[in-house]
């Protein structure tokens, strides 16, 4: 799935180094917070808010100007174009 976000971001006109930066943003999150893709993709709702800027982890998600959040934000608009969610 996560091929498929970096392709979507390219066909989106993301550049190849923007697109594989924030698959692997979400690939490090996960890890980061032990849990699988699968649970991110059903709770993606209740999780990007707290990465944002009022959220519990959002120095988390302000690190390299805010990419996390932005890979993040962009993962979700993959979900619902896909119809993921």
């Amino acid at each position: 799935m996560l091929k498929n976000f970096e392709n979507w971001l390219l066909e989106n006109n993301y550049s190849a180094s923007t697109s594989a930066d924030y698959m692997g943003r979400i690939e490090r999150l996960c890890r980061k917070e032990e849990f699988t893709l699968a649970y991110l993709v059903e709770n993606i709702a209740s999780i990007l808010p707290q990465y944002e800027t009022a959220g519990e982890k959002s120095s988390y998600g302000k690190r390299s100007h805010t990419s996390v959040r932005q890979a993040l934000r962009r993962f979700k608009m993959f979900l619902s174009a896909e119809k993921l969610v």
